[in-house]
């Protein structure tokens, strides 16, 4: 039996002993009593702190019944993604000749680009990831001799498969670009910016500027253009799998600008078009269309690879993923485990592949149901015991360091940043935050000023309350279980 294994054995078999209240009494008497105070009454919570050094259940509390964990999902799916592809797993595009390529630079063919799975190919520039990608394949192209595409820009998608919002999700998120269509490529979160603007006059159809301006977007609309003051409303309904949107509304004339997220049905012409523009931005000139290829046939034997571009690598990923709850990440994150546990890239595949690491690591299946991979889904559902198994097992994975460092740091950053920031409790807890409508979630690891470290999970469902209140509990659990109860 390997390690990961042996710990989680140990784990389960310590858990499945009786524990009565053998707990620390002052954490007891307060978390009981937060538990069951008056904002609280009606939600349903699954509470469990483990001491990863004693070997011993610190505190529980209706720790095995199943809830929505919301973003706290993403553990299941970091987890199971660098226990299966390994922290060092790149995404690899390739770029491949089509046709002839003369001396002189021109591709007497097709330019044939190969997905890798890669969703980090943005036009913002705030962090690490989303840096200008396409602009370096270019002049990677560029250093390679292309001057001139005379075919096409053929994107080929498989072995993933486009598939757009899933039926858990809910509207509003899809309508929000919080929940993207994923197909193997990616290009700025695969959503894109749209600017509704007034006409001069009333009654006359407003103007629109897309951002970026090559997104594959075709807009019906119903908008027209109100009198000055108006109150603004505009209504977008997307179609799935479909590159159109109808809007319908009122905007007034003197408006300064309504804005909307537009979610992109169709990723892999939307790289194509971005990588279009890259290329004809750096003087490459491109005669041809874009083009998506989504058949399985094998690559032509004529075909020439020009350029293989790697990512960085998985732990990048999971920092983006984790420390700021990024669900598109998550999403490309479960397609890439897919393929390489079953060779295609859906979404099924990915949640199977997920569901089976959590089986071997002592966690079973009726201890948690998984919908999708980022934690948008309300079908979503796991205990708090399951989650501090995963959190134990994933301390003696070798991939455990990095597991750890994916996740937020209290008082330091990603959505913990300005979360348990006092003295004694910055950077003591690294966790996972999950919230949606109703539901507050918190689990991870938290370390005292002795040394002593925690594995411990908080999920509370059908809150009528603020998520500031929920996250206060939260947080007062933790400042007791790590300082000590407050005078």
């Amino acid at each position: 039996m390997n390690r990961l294994a042996a710990a989680a054995l140990a784990f389960v078999l310590l858990l499945s002993l009786p524990v009565g209240r053998a707990f620390a009494r002052p954490l007891a008497e307060l978390a009981d009593s937060l538990l069951s105070c008056e904002p609280l009454l009606g939600s349903s919570h699954s509470v469990l702190i483990y001491s990863l050094d004693r070997g011993s259940v610190v505190y529980e509390s209706g720790a095995d019944r199943l809830l929505t964990p919301a973003s706290v999902t993403k553990l299941l799916t970091s987890a199971a993604a660098l226990d299966g592809l390994g922290s060092d797993f790149c995404f690899t595009t390739l770029y491949y000749a089509g046709g002839d390529a003369s001396t002189d630079g021109v591709l007497d063919g097709d330019l044939i680009v190969i997905a890798g799975g890669d969703c980090a190919a943005e036009v913002k520039a705030d962090d690490s990831l989303r840096v200008p990608l396409l602009r370096a394949v270019a002049d990677s192209l560029l250093a390679h001799g292309l001057r001139e595409v005379r075919g096409d820009i053929v994107v080929r998608t498989w072995p993933y498969r486009l598939e757009g919002a899933s039926p858990a999700w809910e509207i509003g998120d899809v309508n929000g670009g919080f929940a993207p269509a994923v197909d193997g490529f990616g290009f700025n979160s695969n959503v894109c910016h749209l600017q509704v603007m007034p006409a001069e006059s009333a009654a006359a159809a407003p103007t629109y500027i897309l951002d970026p301006p090559f997104a594959p977007l075709h807009i019906r609309s119903e908008v027209v253009t109100a009198g000055a003051g108006t109150a603004p409303w505009i209504d977008l309904q997307f179609h799935p799998m479909d590159t159109s949107v109808t809007l319908s509304g009122e905007i007034a004339l003197d408006d300064d600008g309504e804005f909307l997220w537009v979610p992109m049905q169709d990723p892999a012409r939307y790289f194509g078009c971005a990588l279009q523009d890259a290329l004809v931005k750096r003087g490459v000139v491109v005669r041809g269309r874009i083009v998506v290829d989504r058949s399985s046939l094998p690559l032509s034997d004529s075909a020439v690879l020009l350029y293989a571009h790697r990512s960085q690598s998985l732990s990048a990923y999971l920092a983006l993923m984790n420390k700021e709850s990024d669900n598109y990440t998550a999403e490309y994150v479960a397609r890439a485990l897919a393929v390489s546990a079953s060779g295609t890239g859906e979404r099924r595949a990915g949640l199977n592949a997920i569901g089976r690491f959590l089986n071997r690591i002592g966690i079973s299946k009726r201890e948690f149901f998984l919908a999708d991979a980022s934690g948008l889904a309300r079908q979503n559902e796991v205990s708090a015991r399951a989650l501090v198994t995963l959190l134990c097992a994933m301390r003696a994975h070798p991939a455990g360091e990095t597991f750890i460092a994916s996740l937020s740091m209290s008082g330091k950053d990603g959505t913990l940043q300005y979360r348990l920031s006092g003295e004694g409790l910055a950077g003591s807890v690294h966790a996972k935050t999950g919230t949606i409508g109703g539901v507050s979630a918190l689990a991870g690891y938290a370390t005292n000023p002795q040394g002593e470290t925690f594995a411990f999970a908080m999920l509370f469902n059908h809150v009528r309350t603020s998520q500031t209140f929920v996250h206060s509990v939260q947080d007062r659990i933790l400042e007791s279980l790590l300082l000590g109860p407050s005078e």
